[in-house]
């Protein structure tokens, strides 16, 4: 198989196991009865999913797409959060 091939078929487990966690997470509601937060974790997913394959469509080393799925990570969670975040403070106000 081809690198690309290869990567398309991790990331398509990724998004499997990303798709799981939050099912996973809704149902459990990691804060019972207060506030569910599984957006935070889709978004981290989904951030580091698109940044994998583009990374992966780009051909780049491994090196950096894990640099890439990192990134995506940490933009893809914190933008989430802060969508979040803003939604709460509009409810209340």
């Amino acid at each position: 198989m081809t690198g690309s091939a290869l990567m398309a078929i991790y990331t398509m487990l990724a998004v499997v196991a990303a798709a799981i966690a939050a099912a996973v997470a809704t149902s459990v509601r990691l804060l019972p009865e207060v506030i569910d937060v599984s957006i935070v974790l889709t978004g981290a997913g989904l951030g580091a999913t698109s940044f994998t394959v583009y990374g992966a469509l780009r051909g780049y080393s491994p090196d950096r797409i894990a640099r890439l799925t990192f990134g995506g990570t940490v933009l893809g969670g914190g933008g989430s959060a802060i969508v979040f975040v803003i939604v709460i403070m509009a409810d209340v106000l």
